[in-house]
């Protein structure tokens, strides 16, 4: 893969541009809410803010099983007191208040660019700042990069090309993600129906600033205004990127290509934590992490390019290269400070414990390509290419830390070999099989190391979580691809097809173990696992007329089977959810991305059987199989409109075929603050489902659920998973843009040399069954990005904007 990026032009005097562009975004989608009844269990009849004249507190919970709204006067929370009123107020809701709490974020983005070169040098620099505010309080960043290319051509044998960026990311504070009481979604999850959001607002408790956090309902989480401006994610990174390439024409036909490359980045961050910050830290924390991360590396390629015969052409390629990767985080932590607000290290309460990290890794490669043609119409190319990475080795061995992968490929050009029908403009058959080898960049997995001992011991040593595999073998896949591609009636027509089968070997993956062994996880090699799947792009031109107007239409359609078919077990954990007993399990005859868990139990023709005493659905004692993590298709179709200077375009993209299990819907209507919990309240309800009679028959369930709160965890508690679990398919209205350009006549009147402004939007709409905010989520499990567990996920954002490029 070669990857080219903008250089320099050659023309009279300086090219200038400048870009500028400003987004607004907010939430594009909620979950559906209720705001029917409020803080309370069991179906209470009154409400009380601590003990008071109708009887004992009810405001300690964090359901909504209490009072329905109807008027009712109530002793509630006094904010300026921050105690129980002193006479009754009304009781109601405030509807989607909580979305308040989700600002409208802006970004703004400003760069100009100046290029310009003689015959012989050519030169490009820019530079960008980007300023954002995000949609919860007191976060976003500010980026500033600027960029320097040279091209210079010697002589007409050599020729030297450099490039340099620079890029400096700052945030005084980035939104903590998760379930737990750092978290603005954990707070969301917990937030009650009768509450109003403007009594969090003086976050600390009267007479004690800065020690003592308010926060008048359940304990579990903390105030959001106090998450957003008392505990702080710093970050600052500089980072700087660049490589030096010189191409020397030894003859006409034999060229000599060297080089260098750097990625250096340094990054500061820092975390505070304020006084009363939950159970773990009563006396604040602060903790820093200083990060410097380098990537070097060199690649030499050798070519040579002959016209053998008037008909066929060959070219051969042959190279080198090497990475080495470095890795160093230093971190600090003072998980208890003398005085409140001070975050720095030398107010720490007790001895500051250190947790330093390195790593280290190599990669050696040789490579090679020759590829032939032959009167235009059939090209034949063979690779081959040889790793040696240094994550694969041992103290003991070095057997496994090679592998060498080759390829094969060719494509038959029909409408330049034979004379086909008029309307075929182009068409192309190809096939390649192909192998790719690749070991782990995650280094020490192949021996014991001992890791930090953290808070445990400070500056000592302990065993590691993670069992490590001293036979660890390189990944290997081997695919065979077949395709075709034409383009007819005048390039208004065109499609592009390929199929293709593949067979992966000894994929690097952590399995999950018992815990009574001492680790949590091992590394393990998947045994084999085949995909079979299919791509399609089309794209029409079904109206064009010349300089006025033209529609194009642009599909694409991918599909993706995959099955395992050996591992060393019957069954491997790969991950645990959190609740419910939620796996990801590889089995044998299955699929990666297989979800596991518990589930309802269910009757011959699958209906939910229930409890004949409660009317509580039953869960089945095994594990049941919810289905695949990873969507069965995926599908998007693109409209290109053009009249004379205007342009619009818009995109829908969908997928279909996978299952999440989301947290938050459980946590959600666990606690009955989602309008599927409303059917049943006072009047008992009667699941859709079985009973199974003493005999061992079922009959219809008659059995009324008077305890509703009970119901409705039995359907989506943390028990189960099954209840929890839905469809991620989704339609999406990805993206709409409408651009204006001036006329070449008007712009070369203004002195410029193009004029272009525009309005977009991006993620406008979504069609799903997905119960919270965005099917199409990924959740942080520490440097990993995980499908197929939702846990209480960000907003999802829709996005509009106005840019202007001006080019003089």
């Amino acid at each position: 893969m070669i990857i080219t990026t903008k250089s320099g032009k050659k023309h009279s005097g300086l090219g200038i541009t400048f870009n500028s562009n400003a987004s607004l975004e907010s939430v594009n989608r909620w979950p559906d809410l209720q705001y029917e009844y409020g803080q309370g269990t069991a179906g209470s009849r009154y409400y009380s803010y601590g003990a008071g004249p109708d009887g004992a507190s009810t405001s300690a919970t964090s359901s909504a099983y209490g009072p329905k709204f109807d008027g009712q006067l109530f002793y509630q929370l006094d904010p300026v007191t921050q105690k129980q009123s002193t006479t009754r107020t009304p009781w109601v809701p405030y509807k989607n208040q909580i979305r308040d709490f989700f600002d409208v974020g802006q970004t703004f983005t400003n760069s100009v660019s100046v290029d310009g070169g003689s015959d012989k040098t050519t030169a490009r620099f820019s530079a960008t700042n980007v300023t954002n505010h995000w949609i919860t309080p007191n976060t976003g960043y500010t980026r500033n990069s600027i960029a320097l290319s040279v091209n210079s051509k010697i002589n007409d044998k050599l020729t030297i090309n450099a490039k340099v960026n620079y890029n400096n990311r700052n945030s005084d504070n980035l939104p903590g993600a998760g379930y737990g009481n750092q978290s603005l979604m954990y707070w969301f999850i917990f937030w009650q129906p009768n509450a109003n959001l403007n009594w969090l607002k003086n976050y600390w408790k009267n007479g004690q600033d800065g020690k003592a956090i308010f926060y008048p309902f359940s304990s579990f989480p903390e105030n959001p205004y106090a998450v957003s401006y008392e505990f702080i994610n710093k970050s600052n990174r500089n980072s700087v990127t660049g490589n030096v390439e010189a191409l020397y024409n030894v003859t006409k036909e034999f060229s000599v290509q060297v080089r260098a490359t750097l990625d250096m980045g340094y990054e500061q961050r820092a975390q505070q934590r304020p006084y009363d910050a939950g159970t773990k830290y009563p006396k604040g924390s602060y903790r820093t992490q200083n990060i410097y991360s380098e990537e070097q590396g060199a690649d030499f390629l050798l070519k040579y390019n002959k016209k053998i015969t008037h008909d066929v052409n060959i070219t051969a390629t042959a190279g080198g290269s090497m990475l080495r990767n470095n890795y160093n985080r230093d971190e600090v932590r003072a998980d208890s400070l003398v005085y409140p607000g001070v975050y720095s290290m030398a107010n720490n309460a007790g001895p500051l414990v250190t947790q330093p990290y390195k790593s280290k890794y190599a990669i050696n490669s040789f490579y090679g390509l020759l590829s032939t043609s032959f009167k235009d119409y059939l090209y034949v190319d063979l690779t081959a290419r040889q790793d040696w990475i240094s994550t694969l080795a041992t103290a003991n061995r070095t057997d496994q830390v090679g592998f060498f992968y080759p390829s094969a490929s060719m494509s038959f050009l029909p409408s330049e070999a034979f004379k086909l029908f008029k309307f075929i403009d182009y068409a192309k058959l190809r096939a390649s099989l192909a192998g790719v080898g690749s070991g782990t960049t995650n280094p020490y997995q192949t021996s014991f190391n001992y890791v930090s001992a953290g808070s445990t011991y400070a500056g000592g040593l302990q065993n590691p979580r993670t069992l490590s595999n001293p036979d660890l073998k390189p990944l290997r896949t081997t695919t065979l691809e077949v395709g075709a591609e034409a383009r007819m009636f005048n390039n208004r027509l065109g499609f592009d097809i390929a199929l293709y089968t593949g067979n992966t070997k000894n994929q690097i993956l952590s399995r999950t173990v018992d815990q009574s062994s001492g680790y949590n996880q091992a590394v393990i090699n998947v045994g084999k696992v085949s995909n079979k799947g299919i791509e399609i792009s089309l794209n029409g031109t079904p109206v064009r007329k010349a300089n006025v107007f033209s529609w194009n239409v642009t599909a694409t359609f991918s599909a993706n089977k995959n099955t395992i078919e050996q591992l060393a077990d019957s069954a491997v954990v790969l991950r645990n959810g959190p609740t419910g007993g939620g796996q990801i399990v590889a089995r044998v005859g299955g699929s990666m991305g297989d979800m596991y868990g518990r589930g309802y139990l269910r009757s011959p023709d699958g209906q939910i059987v229930y409890d004949p005493s409660t009317g509580f659905a039953k869960l089945s004692d095994n594990l049941v199989y919810l289905g695949n993590t990873i969507p069965k298709w995926k599908a998007s179709m693109g409209h290109d409109f053009r009249y004379k200077q205007f342009n619009l375009h818009l995109l829908f993209d969908a997928q279909v075929g996978g299952v999440s299990y989301s947290l938050s819907n459980y946590k959600l209507a666990e606690q009955g603050k989602t309008t599927l919990t409303l059917p049943g309240r006072y009047n008992g309800i009667i699941g859709k489902g079985v009973i199974q009679n003493p005999d061992g028959s079922y009959r219809p369930n008659d059995v009324i659920a008077t305890d509703v709160d009970g119901y409705y965890r039995s359907h989506y508690g943390i028990d189960n998973a099954e209840g929890n679990t839905f469809s991620t398919n989704f339609l999406k209205f990805r993206e709409a843009r409408f651009d204006y350009s001036l006329s070449p006549r008007l712009v070369k009147r203004l002195g410029l040399t193009r004029a272009t402004v525009g309005v977009y939007g991006r993620d406008l709409y979504i069609w799903t069954k997905w119960p919270i905010f965005d099917p199409e989520f990924g959740t942080l499990s520490g440097s990993d990005i995980v499908q197929g567990f939702e846990i209480a996920q960000f907003p999802s954002t829709r996005t509009f904007g106005f840019n202007i490029v001006i080019g003089i």
